[in-house]
């Protein structure tokens, strides 16, 4: 345990390190203000030490506040502009949104009587402010392109990160990949959420029409990568977005590309084959897709099959646990609060559900997943407006004149909705920036027709 926590205590100053240089990137070219906080909001989304995963708050805060000293330096100016409708009511769900969201975290603090909790009101205060600058876009913002390749790259090397510590772990360790979840590394539903917005961006990048360019590369190995983990750590929500994106974008793609992905997974393959255990690769694999045909199936019949019953039951108390009265059906019962809820509801629709096992093992504070979560802390009013951010994202999408890659982002955008249910990334500053005023899919989404780039 002693090892452990010295290991742990590396690995933060290594993260802090990083915010500090991101800071002074920042302070000294404020033009990189969106490229390095998209870096750390990508990268360090499932970045954990000691169970917490707060890295991106510290490193986005500090971007944060030296975009601030550089506006307050007078290197960067704020102007106004004339905005389009649709824009001023993006923009008011999205503040709304987070001012309802600080209003539901000061009120768990003071019911928890948790001083640490203003972590919250301070986290939301952060994503206001976020989209408010994205929104006035007085920071230069990249062009599409490498908007495209700072995200395949930043989540490139944080796959890399990812699939060596499960490497490590079970070579060096001699543990289980899925022994470092939760505590040094979060769930993989959680730990590959970014792969929502980094798999449609590696396939805008192999579109890329220069054939001597290395866009397409970084593409590829994003690509490769993505799908490795998704099976190395069982993430059957990461495989279907990246199947579903697929053959989305299949018309696109043409025949060389889709053998040549074909023939990279292929060797691949043979690698895990001949230096892994070759019984326990087969074994692995079967279990994988067995799990991922019984996900789709539950995604239509959802039963009381013991698979992810406890998901379909936490899905179900979000909804019992809110009906006491009106109050808590319009407003829940603060953010943060969830835990404390639904733990008797849980406990007795575990045993309704004849699963006497999962009931006994269910805390007095229990987590859940992002749906619930959002149900019982913030009520019908939160979930309201939050679902508006999305319905606006996915108008603005639509309605774009000469964009090839519509329904590629919308679906994106499906899929992070329906990544609520799943698990909780309600904490992740890069969940917002989906859905915010001038976003990230609003960014992507501006591909000319001709090359597919900017």
């Amino acid at each position: 345990m002693l090892e452990l926590n010295r290991m742990w205590q590396i690995i933060s100053y290594f993260y802090f390190a990083i915010s500090a240089i991101l800071f002074g990137v920042v302070l000294l070219r404020p033009k990189f203000f969106w490229p390095a906080l998209f870096f750390a909001a990508v990268f360090e989304a499932g970045l954990m030490a000691n169970g917490y995963t707060f890295f991106d708050e510290i490193s986005i805060g500090a971007i944060l506040l030296a975009g601030f000293i550089a506006v307050m330096a007078g290197a960067v100016h704020f102007y106004g502009r004339k905005e389009r409708g649709r824009d001023i009511l993006h923009q008011f769900f999205f503040y709304l949104f987070a001012a309802y969201m600080m209003l539901e975290s000061a009120r768990g603090l003071f019911i928890l009587s948790s001083p640490e909790k203003i972590r919250w009101v301070l986290f939301f205060a952060m994503v206001g402010t976020i989209g408010f600058l994205a929104a006035k876009k007085n920071f230069p913002v990249l062009e599409p392109k490498k908007l495209a390749l700072l995200i395949s790259g930043s989540l490139s090397v944080y796959l890399v990160y990812y699939l060596g510590y499960g490497f490590f772990t079970e070579i060096f360790r001699k543990l289980s990949r899925f022994s470092i979840q939760p505590g040094e590394w979060p769930t993989p539903a959680y730990a590959l959420f970014p792969l929502v917005v980094g798999i449609p961006c590696a396939f805008l990048l192999i579109q890329d029409q220069d054939k001597k360019s290395f866009y397409r590369w970084i593409g590829w190995v994003f690509l490769i990568l993505a799908v490795l983990a998704g099976i190395y750590y069982n993430a059957r929500m990461a495989i279907l977005t990246a199947t579903a994106c697929f053959f989305v974008y299949l018309p696109r793609i043409g025949t060389k590309k889709i053998l040549f992905l074909a023939a990279s997974f292929l060797i691949a393959g043979s690698i895990f084959f001949l230096v892994g255990n070759k019984e326990k690769l087969i074994q692995a694999n079967m279990d994988f897709f067995e799990d991922s045909c019984k996900s789709v199936q539950n995604l239509f019949h959802w039963t009381d099959s013991s698979k992810d019953i406890d998901r379909k039951v936490h899905f179900e108390v979000g909804f019992t646990s809110i009906e006491r009265n009106l109050s808590t059906i319009l407003f829940g019962y603060g953010f943060r609060m969830h835990g404390y809820v639904i733990g008797p509801y849980l406990r007795a629709s575990f045993i309704e559900k004849g699963s006497p096992g999962l009931a006994s093992i269910v805390t007095d504070n229990e987590s859940t997943e992002g749906f619930t979560a959002l149900l019982v802390d913030t009520g019908a009013v939160g979930v309201i407006l939050l679902s508006m951010n999305f319905l606006l994202v996915a108008y603005k999408i639509i309605i774009q004149n000469g964009n090839p890659h519509k329904l590629l982002i919308l679906l994106v955008l499906a899929f992070a909705f329906f990544w609520l249910p799943i698990i909780n990334m309600l904490d992740a500053v890069f969940f917002y920036l989906l859905i915010m005023p001038n976003g990230l899919l609003l960014q992507l989404s501006r591909y000319p027709l001709k090359t597919g780039f900017a």
